[in-house]
């Protein structure tokens, strides 16, 4: 009896079988990571979009405490400058962070920027992140250095109050120390009544990047990142820029200062021409890393997103309490 041991051929993958596997398994991971991306980045805009309600809450509570009354940024002292609080900074018990405010001396006098050193009681303070003021779409560092001083470290925000439309470019009507046709600014005693052209047509808050906090070196370009000082000549002229700096909304504790959270709507969303600064005053754009638009608070508590295409007199016109709009088209 005859026995056979017949070995059984193993068979393997041939190298352009391999090949051939490695090529698909590239190009689904090539298709699928756009959409991770884009649902990530959904998942952020969400997240940024519920910040800002939570903001239009902690106002509304706000104003029921104090009649009526917004938040201003900032009371003028007697002499020198004011003590410079943002309108934030005012909202912290309504948001969860009353122990934080309890830090907080509302009477002292902060100092001017470039000037004064800050209080060292309020060191602590400002350095004090608060995850409901930053858009996660923001890489911005959270913490940046005050460029002006180059000293303190501020926590900064992605949510600047509207002082005003930034249609009236003198000094005396850009700088938030003085009254716009808007909502916030030093010692303002606005009404939700003052919202003539109705609460649903009044931007409250809008979105905006956070810079590096230093100083540009020279004339770098991303106007989320920096924008121009010293004048607003160029604002009308192309790039490259001149003169510019890191420090957008680098805080939120501050109001009057030109790195504290109070804006203006001179410019479109998302505008390439970047912000000019002069001293505290400002012709600013909001601005944000989602496709498309930024995201505005409105004083009825609403949250809409607000394309960079949209139409420059009407976006200007949801920046005015009393500008005469009939309709809101957001």
């Amino acid at each position: 009896m005859f026995s056979l041991n017949v070995r059984k051929r193993q068979r393997g993958f041939t190298l352009i079988e391999l090949l051939v596997v490695i090529a698909i398994i590239a190009i689904l991971v090539a298709l699928l990571l756009p959409a991770v991306q884009q649902a990530r980045e959904a998942a952020r805009r969400t997240q940024c979009k519920n910040n800002l309600k939570q903001i239009g809450l902690a106002l509304h509570s706000y104003m029921s405490t104090y009649g009526e009354v917004l938040p201003s940024a900032g009371n003028s002292l007697p002499a020198g400058y004011p003590d410079d609080f943002s309108p934030l900074a005012r909202l912290l018990p309504y948001i969860d962070q009353a122990n934080l405010q309890s830090l907080i001396d509302w009477n002292l006098h902060l100092g001017h920027p470039a000037i004064e050193p800050l209080p060292n009681e309020m060191i602590p303070v400002a350095r004090t992140v608060i995850p409901m003021f930053l858009c996660p779409s923001d890489p911005a560092p959270a913490v940046s250095i005050d460029p002006i001083q180059n000293t303190f470290e501020y926590a900064g925000c992605n949510y600047a109050a509207n002082q005003s439309d930034g249609t009236e470019t003198t000094t005396s009507q850009i700088h938030p120390i003085y009254p716009g046709n808007g909502l916030f600014w030093c010692s303002s005693k606005t009404k939700i009544r003052d919202c003539v052209d109705g609460t649903s047509n009044t931007i409250a808050f809008a979105e905006s990047t956070r810079g590096p906090g230093v100083a540009a070196s020279g004339t770098e370009n991303d106007p989320r990142l920096y924008r121009m000082t010293g004048g607003y000549t160029e604002v009308a002229a192309p790039g490259p820029y001149t003169n510019t700096d890191g420090s957008r909304l680098i805080s939120w504790m501050r109001g009057v200062v030109p790195f504290g959270p109070v804006m203006n709507g001179f410019l479109t969303p998302n505008s390439e021409i970047p912000d000019a600064v002069s001293g505290s005053s400002k012709l600013t754009a909001a601005r944000s890393y989602h496709t498309g638009g930024a995201q505005f608070l409105f004083m009825d508590g609403s949250v809409h997103f607000i394309s960079d295409s949209v139409d420059l007199n009407v976006y200007r016109g949801a920046w005015t309490r009393q500008g005469g709009e009939v309709e809101s088209p957001f």
